[in-house]
C-alpha cells in the first residue's frame, strides 16, 4: 500500500511540474498577442530614413519602455519610426526600413519566442541594420549578449543577422544613456 501511495505521489508531482511549467510559457508568451498596436512618429527635421522598433511588452511592460525610449532616440535622429507591437500588422511588413529593432524581456537568459521567430524569420532588404535588445534583471554582462546571440539562430554566426547590433538593458541602468548607446551603434555615431 506504500509502495502504491509513493507511485501516486510521483505521479502528481510530475503532474504539477509540467502544469507550472506549461503555465509559464503560455504566460510569457502571452504578454506578446498584446502587442499589436503601432503608431509612427516623424521627425521635426528631414527624415534621414525609415526605422521599424518592434516590441514585446512582456509580463512588466519595462520591455516596452525601453521600446518607446529607443524610439524617441531614433526620432530625435530624424528617422521616421514605426513602432509597433511584436504582433501588429505593421511589424509584419519589414520592407522599406533602414533600421530594423526588434526585442523584449529576457526570461532565463533567453529572449521570448515571439522575438525568436520573429528574428529567425526576419528578412531584411540589403543594407538594413538590425538590432537587438533584450530587458531584464540586473546589470548588463557580456554573458547576457552571448546568451541572447545563442538563443536565436539567425543571429549565431553564419546566420542571416549574425551583424545585429545586440543589447541588453537591465533594471537599474541608466535607460537613457543605454539606449542612446544604442542608437548610436545603429547609426554609426561614435560608433
Amino acid at each position: 500500500m506504500r509502495k502504491i501511495f509513493k507511485i501516486i505521489l510521483a505521479i502528481f508531482a510530475v503532474l504539477v511540474v509540467l502544469l507550472v511549467i506549461f503555465g509559464a510559457v503560455f504566460f510569457l508568451d502571452l504578454a506578446a498577442y498584446t502587442a499589436t498596436g503601432s503608431k509612427t512618429l516623424n521627425p521635426t527635421g528631414a527624415s534621414v530614413g525609415n526605422a521599424l522598433v518592434t516590441y514585446d511588452p512582456g509580463l512588466s511592460g519595462a520591455a516596452k519602455g525601453v521600446a518607446d525610449k529607443v524610439a524617441a532616440d531614433l526620432q530625435a535622429a530624424n528617422y521616421t519610426v514605426t513602432l509597433a507591437g511584436i504582433k501588429s500588422s505593421a511589424a509584419a511588413h519589414t520592407a522599406n526600413y533602414s533600421i530594423i529593432i526588434a526585442g523584449g524581456p529576457v526570461y532565463a537568459g533567453t529572449p521570448t519566442s515571439s522575438v525568436k521567430d520573429f528574428l529567425n524569420n526576419l528578412q531584411p532588404d540589403q543594407g538594413t541594420k538590425v538590432g537587438v535588445y533584450g530587458s531584464g534583471s540586473g546589470a548588463t554582462a557580456p554573458e547576457d549578449i552571448a546568451s541572447i546571440r545563442n538563443s536565436i539562430s539567425a543571429l549565431k554566426e553564419g546566420g542571416t543577422l549574425q551583424n545585429a547590433i545586440i543589447v541588453k538593458i537591465g533594471q537599474g541602468e541608466d535607460l537613457n544613456a543605454r539606449a542612446q548607446d544604442f542608437i548610436n551603434q545603429l547609426v554609426g555615431n561614435g560608433a
